[in-house]
């Protein structure tokens, strides 16, 4: 059995709250959650960093969001954070990671010593 796995109840909670961030920022590009890393890495365009070094990534263009299962050991407002940086990833595709994890950051703040763990927060993957 693998250590790191979101329960059922933590997927509930992260389309609840990925509903919720939706209704919130008026997207136009509908969010989906998807946990299996081989289904996701068929609609990536290539490259990218191994998926172990961050904590989730996300597809600009179609909404799609992938959790790092080390999430699920993680404080709940990490995963909150996270799945608010992604969905500005998908809001303003635009905008530099810098930027996107200043937002972030002031929304739901996260301390120091929780974002350590992982050196690159994400990976967001465009055309």
């Amino acid at each position: 059995m693998t250590k790191w796995k979101f329960t059922p109840a933590d997927r509930e909670w992260h389309q609840t709250i990925l509903n919720a961030f939706e209704n919130f920022l008026d997207l136009k590009v509908k969010p989906v959650l998807v946990y299996d890393r081989k289904h996701f890495s068929k609609y990536l365009y290539g490259g990218g960093r191994h998926p172990n070094s961050v904590w989730a990534e996300c597809i600009k263009e179609c909404g799609m969001i992938w959790l790092n299962p080390h999430l699920s050991t993680e404080p709940k407002v990490e995963t909150v954070n996270t799945l608010y940086h992604e969905c500005l990833h998908i809001k303003y595709p635009k905008k530099h990671e810098r930027e996107i994890h200043k937002l972030a950051d002031e929304m739901i703040p996260v301390t120091p010593s929780m974002t350590t763990k992982k050196r690159k927060f994400d990976i967001v993957h465009t055309k």
